[in-house]
């Protein structure tokens, strides 16, 4: 049977595995050798190889293959797969399982993943008869790319991959695959869009990560150019939008750019794409958000009123859904540049302050580190981030030129998520230069993986930034319980540079920024591994600007040096 299951994953386009074996699913992965065609990469541990098909699945736009076996080799792939929930990014997950005929019976290594991942998946089905398997794959590797996209989960029990079938079926399983699709936009809805966006005074266009998943960029710039609108993007929202054009603002939220929070606060209608307005990216829902008229357009109709009740609610693809909106605007509607302008200079502000206080920070200050490394990788590197402070600069300071470019853990915020997802990422575009941003606390959870950088040579860029802290939880506890430092820091262990040189990678501990630009560069340029370790002061490492936890977005903490820059626009 899994021989079956096999051919039909090569047919269907699936080439790259990631996983860990064991005895519930080595049927599987021998199935995979006899049939050939897989690269098949072993990972040191499951929730890596999760991470890694996350972001295989966020570059390729379409699923890699994790395989694991039953009980804690499914168990450990169950964060990476609310990850790749949460981010709406494709996988196809396997799990073995213990023979059908002592299911209930607390069998070695039985756990009931079907009950398990339910709530996490788009699609989880357990194989019961042979003649299921090759329409249950189908069907989860279907549906992990229909609509919006999302992990899917197969589980296989051991004795039903041995037998043999002659099956005759296959084709998907019967389910309702409509509730999937994304249905026409509707052009009366279209029509009461239009009106409002022209009838604004102070338009806004919200990005989230739905605009790259349909790729329609190139909308949200031409109906941004039309009403002089400023774009800004949630967390993974920065990977559908370049940076570099004048009307993009960046990401806004709790640690969004200044000029991005006062953006979205002071808008009076909104247009939000593909996003489903985290707390994280608007602080609170009430009573502000209530006072502004949005426009929500998303595939999911379960996000539309979810969060921020619309006053136009849009269930379609949103490039098609932009491209009838652009139909019913003006070629040029308005060329008002007060609001924009008032924009930009929040943002040279912030810039002024924030190169003062880089002057104070030594040896190296994180926007710093990150302004060098941008101008030192090509354009089209492929970037992943870590969870933690490292992550907010990032978010802030890092530049996407190029949609897709942007691998972060937004959702559930996952640590670890980085070393895994730059690995993931190298598989899926060997010829592009990879970079891992991590934190000395995230980097520790996964940098297992290492190992499969020269087993497999997929050489990636990793930069820990290292301040021996849980920094970002530091923050809270610095300004939100009253400096009582509990359980955030670490000690000197372990030595970053050892653990690269222990993995055959090269490792080095820059003094400076020339030293740090002069190994990143022949990285870059001889398409080697490195690591990275920047030392940072944690006692002066914290994150601005920063909305605290329930606050609106005009409350946000700025750099010193901006004691009299208001968030508030007064016309």
């Amino acid at each position: 049977m899994v021989d079956q299951v096999a051919k039909t994953l090569r047919e269907m386009g699936a080439t790259d595995v990631f996983g860990v074996t064991g005895g519930s699913i080595m049927a599987f992965y021998d199935a995979m050798e006899v049939v050939g065609g897989f690269n098949i990469y072993m990972f040191r541990h499951e929730q890596g190889a999760a991470h890694a098909a996350d972001a295989y699945g966020r570059v390729k736009k379409r699923p890699a293959i994790v395989a694991v076996t039953s009980g804690p080799g499914a168990t450990n792939i169950v964060t990476g797969v609310a990850n790749a929930y949460m981010d709406s990014s494709p996988a196809l997950f396997i799990t073995g399982q213990v023979p059908t005929t002592v299911f209930g019976r607390d069998a070695f290594q039985e756990t009931d993943m079907v009950g398990v991942v339910a709530p996490i998946t788009k699609f989880v089905y357990q194989i019961r008869r042979p003649e299921e398997a090759v329409p249950a794959i189908k069907t989860a590797y279907k549906l992990a790319i229909m609509g919006r996209p999302g992990p899917t989960l197969v589980d296989f029990p051991r004795d039903v991959q041995l037998r043999r079938c002659d099956c005759t079926s296959d084709g998907l399983l019967p389910l309702n695959y409509e509730k999937f699709k994304a249905p026409d936009p509707d052009p009366r809805l279209i029509e009461e869009a239009a009106r409002l966006l022209l009838s604004a005074r102070r338009p806004v266009i919200l990005v989230g990560g739905g605009v790259y998943w349909s790729g329609a960029w190139p909308e949200v710039i031409e109906i941004a150019e039309r009403l002089w609108a400023p774009i800004v993007t949630t967390l993974t929202g920065k990977n559908s939008v370049p940076a570099d054009h004048p009307l993009v603002m960046g990401p806004a939220g709790m640690h969004g750019r200044a000029e991005a929070d006062a953006a979205l606060a002071n808008a009076d209608v909104i247009l939000a794409v593909g996003t489903r307005f985290s707390d994280r990216t608007v602080g609170r829902f009430e009573p502000e958000l209530k006072e502004k008229k949005i426009i929500h357009i998303d595939i999911d109709p379960s996000e539309i009123g979810k969060n921020v009740k619309p006053a136009v609610g849009i269930v379609a693809d949103a490039k098609k859904a932009l491209r009838m909106l652009i139909e019913k605007l003006p070629e040029v509607a308005r060329r008002d540049t007060k609001f924009v302008d008032w924009l930009l200079y929040i943002r040279r502000r912030y810039e002024d302050a924030m190169e003062k206080l880089a002057e104070r920070m030594k040896p190296f200050a994180p926007w710093k580190v990150l302004k060098l490394l941008r101008r030192i990788v090509p354009r089209d590197t492929i970037t992943a981030t870590g969870v933690g402070s490292h992550q907010m600069w990032s978010e802030i300071h890092w530049d996407v030129y190029i949609p897709g470019t942007w691998l972060t853990s937004a959702g559930l915020g996952t640590m670890g998520f980085c070393v895994p997802a730059a690995i993931g990422a190298k598989i899926a575009a060997p010829e592009r230069t990879v970079l891992c941003i991590d934190g000395d606390g995230s980097f520790q959870m996964t940098m297992n993986n290492l190992a499969l950088v020269r087993d497999y040579n997929l050489p990636a860029i990793f930069v820990i930034f290292d301040n021996r802290a849980l920094m970002l939880v530091k923050q809270w506890q610095i300004f939100l319980y009253e400096r009582r430092i509990v359980a955030t820091h670490f000690t000197e262990r372990p030595d970053f540079v050892k653990v690269a040189e222990a993995y055959d990678i090269e490792g080095v501990r820059p003094a400076d920024y020339q030293e740090l630009e002069k190994w990143v560069r022949w990285a870059v340029r001889n398409n080697e591994p490195l690591v990275v370790d920047i030392m940072i002061d944690r006692e002066m490492d914290i994150v601005y600007p920063w909305v605290k936890p329930g606050e609106w977005l005009t409350n946000a903490l700025l750099p010193p040096g901006m004691e009299d820059v208001s968030l508030v626009y007064e016309e």
